[in-house]
């Protein structure tokens, strides 16, 4: 990416302070309405059944061998033989009750418990026993269920569906650490009778289980969950009740993932039905999620979340946003809506609005009235709220592009036929290059100099590249090899690293898909993962976890887990996988990545670069991770819980009485110079801040791990979609001499025992690892980018909470905030990052040691908001 020079302050104010969009339609968008509808199975012939256009892949390229077409009942995971097993299950069996895994079932097949799948009687009683089982003989007490178990990671369960109808007669309810998949070849249909009387069809987090009538879990602490390939169908539902229909209910948090699903509302005039409602939490992913009718397609409030690959049809407002920080909408179809997006909530008590930013790209708008609506300035207190950045939206017969403030407020940004195809429109504060601190932001409304986004990142027609986690549908039972058929036996006890490496050598050797089945599977060695590998978790989400003295010298650190070698090409794609360490671990590189994934550039037509074929897979297709997840501590057999490493806020820490039985990791996530062509989707890399295990209630613990994501690829490309790093030492992400990188939306947290120690403890900085070097008093970076070109950022969210674990420091009235700096930008650097979002901080930027971006400058109802920020050193 070359970022067009931006001038003067004075002429970026002249440029953005009009309204530029595009009057004619790209050639690559005259059609988008035909190849995004168009289907031959509809419904109604109102839409197609089935997203068709979720992934935007590289020209010419495919992942998976060609197998013939499978029958959906022939689908692998459905019939492959289930050993899974979770080491300390049952979850209620806490010291002194020793755990039972020899009875505990990990796989479900809701047939198994007397779900009907003709749609003739109710299955939601069969299916609820199905996700409290321990087994099919006891089908209660197997899973952290509402009202009894505040969390627990020793319970996983995956409760499967195979093809059919499911009429609930009540809602499901979705128990912690429980994943719900349906067949992705024939989704089931899971829908409500007329008779249907609840708020919601699937309840993943019920209110009235608590003695306050709260919700079952802390949103902000429900994590590790996927709800995917399902329908939900509430069209025979009235339309209009005392209380409206939510189809889903999805409170939540980290590491949660929505994915393949679709909803069925009313379409009556008078419809008051909601398809996806999210109130809370701190999230998260959904993709590829399809809501046809409605009054509200989505209605949607988090402290931040990632929506790809998104299509509405026929709902009178597509997504109704609720109050966050910040939200990244990427991919969204909007076709015979009233309105597309409406951002105008606002609290009840103050009257504030709620919705403090959102970024909208490479999507559009078809046959909607109204595009865009935002709210009204005159309750836009704090000023930031309402913060936008939209880039390359396309619309046809969309007369009113973008209203403000409020419905019956003007018209904006006029749509079809004027302007056909919006390339930018923003309004927020906006800083550029090194004057953030000598002058105040610019504010600004209307369009702004667009990206040139590197060819590197995107396809063929300018958007962003984006994929699809894989279920390999066609794939033969007699072409996957297992952990099990390794003889890798996942009881955190036994040593798997052997089983694991003859697993992942023989798969990529023979070209087998592989599946490692539910458990814990202790190494204490490196595990090596080939170019040519193809990897499936159990969507139970399989643990890699670290162990002895091998892993235990900073001054040595060592991969858990390597992906290919220095130089190595191909492509491997990974998913539903945790990695972790037991006990102390300093000299831990929990993933490692190697592979170079040469990519087929946008701008050309060779599609396939031969000499990085590896192990049967196209290396013309960036690889991909999905749901593949660091987890430090706070989990049980990880031995990092409450009973080791309690938080001591009272005591003075320093290097002679720091717990070091604590320091769990050298560096979670890493990502080597000679790597290139990785897409990261729905990644959560987390040091554990509190004891997830039932008994202790989320306790807060101190465990120390140096550093978070570092990204040293010499050329890219990299993909961080729904990226999220947490509670690390020196930074949470750090971009060393690098180039070609999407990211957004990313979250951080500053450690919350900082500054007790400080950054400068547990591990003292390595220069080869281009270590930030800490003064007293300072805390890790969450973001910090050291000569790197092209970093593109599509919202950000950098939290700092607390100061030795108190967090009135985060208030926005707070006099003294939790940190000073927290995203640094350093040398010959080139990077446009919109929605910035800060909490507990005083200077929301700094580059080249000047701070600037004053937290009071950018208030937001609770954070802190910048529009734009753009630096290039050239």
């Amino acid at each position: 990416m070359h970022l067009p020079s931006l001038g003067s302050l004075a002429a970026f104010s002249v440029l953005v302070s009009g309204v530029i969009a595009r009057a004619t339609v790209p050639t690559d968008y005259t059609k988008l309405a035909a190849r995004n509808v168009s289907s031959t199975q509809t419904i109604n012939g109102q839409y197609p059944l089935k997203h068709k256009d979720k992934d935007k892949h590289k020209p010419g390229c495919k992942s998976e061998p060609d197998y013939p077409p499978l029958s959906c009942n022939q689908f692998w995971l459905q019939n492959i033989d289930h050993q899974g097993y979770a080491p300390y299950a049952p979850w209620s069996s806490v010291p002194p009750t020793p755990p039972n895994p020899a009875t505990y079932q990990v796989w479900r097949n809701v047939l198994d418990f007397g779900a009907v799948n003709d749609g003739s009687v109710d299955a939601s009683v069969a299916i609820n026993e199905a996700i409290n089982a321990v087994n099919l003989a006891v089908r209660t007490g197997g899973t952290c269920a509402p009202g009894v178990c505040t969390g627990s990671t020793a319970s996983p369960a995956v409760v499967y569906f195979p093809p059919g109808r499911y009429r609930i007669d009540n809602p499901i309810i979705q128990n912690y650490y429980v994943q719900l998949i349906g067949n992705p070849c024939d989704r089931p249909v899971i829908f409500a009778p007329n008779t249907y009387t609840a708020a919601f069809m699937l309840d993943s987090n019920p209110y009235g289980f608590q003695p306050d009538g709260a919700q079952s879990w802390g949103s902000t602490n429900v994590f590790w969950r996927q709800l995917a390939n399902f329908v939900f169908d509430a069209r025979a539902v009235p339309a209009n009740r005392a209380e409206p229909l939510r189809a889903i209910h999805w409170p939540s948090s980290q590491a949660t993932s929505i994915s393949n699903v679709e909803i069925l509302l009313s379409t009556a005039a008078d419809t008051d039905q909601r398809g996806l409602f999210i109130e809370n939490g701190s999230g998260g992913f959904v993709g590829d999620l399809v809501v046809n009718g409605g009054l509200y397609g989505l209605e949607v409030g988090n402290q931040q979340y990632t929506f790809r690959g998104i299509s509405i049809f026929n709902a009178k407002t597509a997504v109704k946003q609720g109050f966050n920080w910040g939200w990244t909408y990427m991919g969204i179809k909007i076709v015979n809506c009233g309105v597309g997006f409406d951002f105008t909530a606002v609290a009840g008590d103050t009257n504030d609005l709620l919705v403090g930013s959102a970024v909208i790209i490479d999507s559009e708008i078809i046959n909607t009235p109204i595009g865009i609506v935002y709210g009204d300035p005159v309750i836009n207190i704090p000023p930031t709220a309402n913060t936008f950045s939209f880039e390359r939206i396309a619309l046809q017969n969309v007369p009113r592009a973008i209203v403000g403030p409020g419905l019956t407020g003007p018209t904006v940004l006029a749509g079809t036929p004027t302007n056909t195809f919006i390339e930018t429109w923003g309004r927020g504060n906006a800083y550029v290059g090194e004057d953030v601190g000598v002058n105040g932001p610019i504010q600004f409304q209307g369009a702004f100099l667009p990206v040139e986004r590197p060819k590197a990142l995107t396809i063929e027609n300018g958007d962003y590249y984006t994929a699809s986690k894989p279920y390999y549908e066609n794939t033969p039972l007699d072409e996957i090899y297992t952990a099990r058929q390794f003889n890798a036996v996942g009881d955190n006890t036994v040593d798997d690293t052997d089983a694991l490496n003859n697993l992942f050598a023989a798969a990529a050797k023979d070209k087998k898909l592989v599946y490692i089945n539910a458990g814990m599977y202790r190494v204490t060695r490196t595990v090596r993962i080939p170019p040519g590998s193809r990897i499936f978790g159990d969507p139970s989400f399989p643990q890699i976890i670290s162990s002895g003295p091998f892993f235990q010298n900073e001054r040595r650190p060592r991969p858990v887990v390597q992906v290919g070698w220095p130089g190595s090409k191909g492509r491997i794609e990974w998913s539903n996988t945790i990695i972790g360490t037991r006990g102390p671990q300093a000299g831990a590189i929990l993933l490692q990545y190697h592979l170079n994934s040469p990519v087929a550039d946008s701008s050309k037509h060779d599609k396939r670069d031969q000499a990085g074929e590896q192990g049967g897979l196209h290396s013309c297709e960036p690889s991909g991770m999905w749901d593949v997840h660091v987890r430090i501590g706070g989990f049980i057999g990880s031995d990092l819980q409450l009973a080791q490493c309690p938080k001591t806020p009272g005591n003075v820490i320093n290097q002679f009485n720091l717990d070091r039985d604590c320091v769990a990791a050298f560096l979670s996530w890493h990502i080597t110079e000679s790597a290139g062509g990785l897409y990261q989707e729905n990644n959560w890399v987390w040091v554990a801040d509190h004891d997830v295990e039932q008994g202790v209630n989320n306790q807060q613990i101190t465990i120390y791990a140096g550093r978070g994501l570092l990204v040293e690829s010499s050329d890219g490309p990299n993909w961080l979609v729904a990226s999220s790093v947490e509670h690390h030492q020196r930074y949470e992400y750090q971009f060393w001499d690098t180039k070609n990188i999407f990211a957004g939306q990313i979250q951080t947290e500053t450690a919350y025992y900082q500054l007790n120690p400080d950054a400068r403890l547990p591990q003292v900085a390595q220069e080869k690892w281009h270590d930030p070097r800490f003064n007293r008093g300072e805390s890790g970076w969450a973001l910090r980018v050291v000569d790197s070109k092209d970093i593109v950022i599509y919202g950000a969210g950098l939290y700092s909470f607390f100061i030795n674990y108190d967090n009135s420091c985060a208030a926005p009235t707070a006099s003294q905030k939790c940190q000073q700096m927290i995203f640094s930008v350093e040398g010959d650097s080139e990077i446009r990052v919109f929605n910035l979002n800060t909490v507990g901080v005083t200077w929301m930027l700094t580059v080249n040691g000047v701070d600037g971006g004053l937290y009071t400058q950018n208030m937001n109802r609770f954070a802190q908001t910048i529009a734009q920020f753009s630096y290039d050193e050239a």
